[in-house]
C-alpha cells in the first residue's frame, strides 16, 4: 500500500508541475495575443504617418520624381527592410525598378521585371503577396534578389488599374513579413497610388495652363503692343515731315528707338510662341501624349516605325499645316479613348515614308454598334481628304478601336474649308 501511495503522491506532484507549466504557457500566449494587436496598431500608425507625409508632399507641389524617391526611402525605414523598390511602367509593356532605397541597392535600379515573375503577377492580380525567403526560392527570375531573404510585394492600385508595385526585402535570416504587414503595405500602396495619380494630373494641367498663358501673352504683345507702337511710329513720321530739320533729326532718332523696341518685342513673342506651341512635330506629338495622361489615367505609348524617311529629317522640314492636322488626329483619338473606350492601354504609332501614317489603337470596348455619327471623326476624314489621303476607324484585331490616318507627304494641301482646330 505504501508503494501505491508513493506512486500516487508522485503523480499528484507531476500533475501539479504540468498544470503550472500549462498556466505559464497560457499566460505567455495571452501576453502574445495582447502584444500583437498593440504592435500592429503601432505599425499601422507609423505607416499612416508616412502615407500622410508622402501625400501632403505631392499635393503641395513636390515633383513626382522627388515624391517617388521619398516613398522608397521612407518605406525602407518604416518597414524595417534592407531594400525598398518601386516598380513602375517602362518602355512599351516593360515594368522596371525605377527607385530603390537601402544600402547596396544601386544595381537594382533599371532591372526589368520578367514575364511570369512575382511582380508581374501582382500587377495583373492587383493583390499583394509575401515571400518567405528568396534564398530558399526554387524559381528566382531576378538573380539580384537572391541575396535577400523575406520579401513583400504590394500593388500600387489607383481605381481600376495597377500603376506599379512596391517590393520590400529583408536580409537573409531576417524576420518574415506577416499577413498583417502585407495588409498595411497594401493600404499604403493604394493611398500612394491615388496621390501619385492626382499629382500627375495636376502637373499636366499646370503645364497646359502655363503654355496657354504664354500663348495669350504672345498674342497680346503681337496684337496690341506691337500694333500700338507701329501706329505711334507712323504718327511721328508724318509729324517729322512738317518740322524743321533739326527737330526732325531728333524725331528720326526716336523712330529708330521705336523700331528697336518693336524688334525686341517680336523676339519675345517668338520665344513665347516656341514655348507655348513646340515648333518641332515630335515635340508637339509628345506634348499631346503628356496632356492625355490625366484624362486616360495612364501614359499613352508612342511607337515610331522604321521608314524610308528619317523622322528627325522630316521634323525639320515638315509642312506646318500637315503637322497641325496630324496632331489633331492624335488629339481626337486620345480624347475619344479617354471619353468612351474605358481602355487600359493605347498606342500612337507614327510612320514617316512616302505616306505619313498616324495610328491610334486602344484595347477598350470598341465602337458601339448603334453609333451613327461623330463630328470629330468626320473632321479627321476631311483633314485626310484635303491632302489626298484616307481615314478609317475600325474594330481592333481582338478588342478596342484602331484609327488610321494616312496622307502622301509629296502632296500640297487643298485650300481647306474651316476646320475645328
Amino acid at each position: 500500500m505504501n508503494m501505491f501511495g508513493d506512486v500516487a503522491a508522485a503523480g499528484r506532484r507531476l500533475s501539479s508541475r504540468a498544470a503550472g507549466a500549462i498556466r505559464h504557457l497560457a499566460a505567455a500566449i495571452d501576453l502574445a495575443d495582447t502584444a500583437r494587436p498593440l504592435r500592429n496598431a503601432q505599425t499601422r500608425s507609423q505607416w499612416l504617418t508616412v502615407g500622410q507625409e508622402v501625400t501632403t508632399a505631392m499635393l503641395e507641389g513636390a515633383e513626382v520624381e522627388d515624391a517617388l524617391g521619398l516613398i522608397a526611402h521612407r518605406l525602407q525605414v518604416i518597414a524595417e527592410a534592407d531594400a525598398a523598390c518601386l516598380v513602375l511602367p517602362g518602355v512599351g509593356d516593360d515594368w522596371v525598378i525605377e527607385f530603390a532605397a537601402g544600402e547596396g541597392t544601386e544595381d537594382l535600379v533599371g532591372i526589368v521585371m520578367p514575364e511570369g515573375g512575382r511582380a508581374r503577377r501582382v500587377i495583373e492580380s492587383r493583390a499583394g503577396l509575401v515571400v518567405t525567403s528568396f534564398d530558399r526560392s526554387s524559381t528566382l527570375r531576378v538573380p539580384e534578389f537572391g541575396r535577400y531573404g523575406p520579401a513583400l510585394y504590394a500593388p500600387l492600385v489607383a481605381g481600376a488599374r495597377s500603376t506599379g508595385v512596391i517590393i520590400l526585402m529583408r536580409a537573409r535570416g531576417g524576420e518574415e513579413f506577416s499577413y498583417d504587414e502585407l495588409q498595411i503595405a497594401e493600404a499604403f500602396a493604394r493611398q500612394a497610388a491615388l496621390a501619385l495619380e492626382l499629382a500627375e494630373a495636376r502637373d499636366a494641367q499646370d503645364r497646359a495652363a502655363l503654355l496657354d498663358e504664354r500663348a495669350r501673352i504672345a498674342r497680346d504683345l503681337h496684337d496690341l503692343a506691337i500694333q500700338h507702337l507701329f501706329a505711334t511710329g507712323l504718327s511721328i513720321a508724318r509729324a517729322r515731315d512738317d518740322l524743321p530739320p533739326e527737330v526732325g533729326g531728333q524725331l528720326s532718332e526716336a523712330l529708330k528707338g521705336l523700331d528697336e523696341a518693336v524688334a525686341q518685342i517680336r523676339e519675345i513673342v517668338h520665344a513665347l510662341q516656341r514655348d507655348a506651341v513646340p515648333s518641332l512635330p515630335m515635340e508637339r506629338v509628345e506634348r499631346e501624349l503628356d496632356l492625355a495622361r490625366s484624362g486616360l489615367g495612364f501614359q499613352p505609348e508612342l511607337d515610331l516605325l522604321p521608314s524610308q524617311i528619317d523622322v528627325e529629317t522630316w521634323t525639320e522640314s515638315a509642312d506646318t499645316d500637315l503637322v497641325d492636322d496630324a496632331v489633331a488626329v492624335i488629339r481626337e483619338g486620345l480624347s475619344n479613348t479617354s471619353r468612351h473606350a474605358r481602355a487600359e492601354h493605347v498606342k500612337v504609332t507614327l510612320e514617316v515614308g512616302p505616306q505619313l501614317v498616324v495610328t491610334v489603337a486602344d484595347d477598350g470596348v470598341g465602337i458601339p454598334a448603334d453609333r451613327t455619327r461623330s463630328s470629330g471623326l468626320a473632321n479627321l476624314g476631311r483633314r485626310a481628304e484635303r491632302w489626298g489621303g484616307t481615314f478609317s476607324a475600325a474594330p481592333g484585331p481582338t478588342s478596342g478601336t484602331v484609327m488610321t490616318w494616312q496622307v502622301p507627304l509629296t502632296k500640297t494641301a487643298v485650300p481647306p474649308a474651316p476646320l475645328d482646330r
